[in-house]
């Protein structure tokens, strides 16, 4: 259900919004989202935030304000300037940010330009701080496209700029490391997004992880995620295949695959192959997929680790980085 070009007031769970240009709402009559064309206060436990209201014509474009969950809390907010906000980590410049629905605060991003011919990544990367925060395992220092926080506001992952690296510790030595990393409630390192193609010792023996479809989207998921213990978890790897020699005396090779490229016609990509240990057991399955293909028991089978041909294949545009 839309409202027409121009509400005027509306009552929200934070008191009264005027100078609504835009506005839809849910099935319950509850605001879901709205463009503001004047200034507003809003007080809430992480500050007084003013949400945008005008055009700059060229980085901040007015397309949005706030949005509500359903409840009428508050999902996000786009501020008309940046904003430091307190956080269990420190405070960080906030241009947008977003909520659980509980009201603590889900992800804070330092700046949030609209992306354009007239505005680059490149040129919202040029103005984002750099900022530095302390891990339990190191000290973060570097520009990042958003911070997201655990409903009980511990850091959960960092997402950094496109073509930027940062050194992360870890239990396999200290990994140069793009898009970003997770980390557990307890601090405790999750996953990482290695830069280049690495040699994981794994419960099978050494194995080359790297993900070759790896974009860059968030720091949440990555391709290389550790168990709380620091041992490997799951791995993405584009360069390895695997035969499974089972008891009965059946081989079976799990590896990945090839696909149209996306972005050249006469060439192929890799679908690169997720592998998993769990319970001394080995899953393999697609990369995307949350359902493995197949699953042995490691005690009970002998493994083969080969190279997985690759030669001429292209998953990413010239311009994207590895």
């Amino acid at each position: 259900m839309k409202g027409g070009d121009y509400l005027g007031k509306v009552s929200t769970n934070y008191g009264v919004l005027e100078g609504i240009a835009f506005s839809e709402y849910y099935e319950n009559g509850v605001l879901k989202r709205c463009i503001l064309k004047q200034k507003n206060t809003i007080n809430i436990p992480c500050g007084i935030l003013i949400p945008q209201y005008e055009d700059d014509g060229k980085r901040k474009k007015l397309m949005k304000s706030i949005t509500f969950y359903e409840n009428g809390n508050i999902e996000s907010i786009v501020l008309q300037d940046s904003l430091s906000v307190n956080t269990r980590l420190g405070s960080f410049p906030a241009e947008m940010i977003t909520f659980y629905e509980s009201g603590a605060i889900k992800r804070i991003f330092p700046v949030f330009g609209s992306i354009s011919a007239f505005w680059t990544a490149e040129d919202e990367n040029n103005i984002s701080p750099e900022l530095q925060i302390n891990l339990p395992f190191d000290v973060f220092k570097g520009k990042v496209i958003n911070i997201t926080l655990y409903e009980i506001g511990e850091l959960k992952s960092i997402t950094l700029w496109p073509k930027d690296t940062i050194l992360i510790k870890t239990h396999i030595g200290d990994l140069q490391t793009r898009i970003g990393f997770c980390l557990y409630q307890d601090g405790k390192l999750k996953s990482v997004e290695p830069c280049r193609v690495l040699a994981v010792n794994t419960p099978i023996g050494i194995i080359l992880a790297f993900d070759l479809d790896a974009l860059g989207i968030d720091g949440d998921s990555n391709s290389l995620v550790f168990s709380e213990d620091g041992s490997v978890k799951s791995l993405i790897t584009s360069m390895a295949q695997i035969t499974v020699f089972r008891r009965d005396g059946t081989e079976i090779v799990h590896k990945p695959s090839f696909k149209k490229s996306y972005y050249f016609d006469d060439k192929l990509a890799v679908v690169p192959m997720k592998i998993s240990f769990s319970d001394g057991c080995i899953c393999f399955a697609k990369r995307k997929s949350k359902k493995s293909d197949a699953e042995y028991k490691i005690s009970e089978c002998s493994f083969r680790i080969d190279d997985f041909v690759t030669n001429d294949c292209h998953n990413t545009c010239d311009e994207c980085y590895y």
